[in-house]
């Protein structure tokens, strides 16, 4: 599969996040909001005391 996304010109991240998109525009209205917030990333970093 990887090959096959190579050829078209992806990556595997980039057909995923097509993927997320299709999933969340297919959802009923009353989901999508949800949908949508959990399309959100956070990263929190944290230093180490050392």
């Amino acid at each position: 599969m990887v090959a096959f996304l190579r050829q078209a010109g992806l990556s595997y991240v980039r057909y995923s996040q097509i993927c997320a998109q299709a999933v969340r525009a297919s959802l009923k209205p009353q989901y999508q909001t949800d949908g949508k917030k959990a399309g959100d990333a956070t990263v929190k970093v944290n230093k180490s005391k050392q």
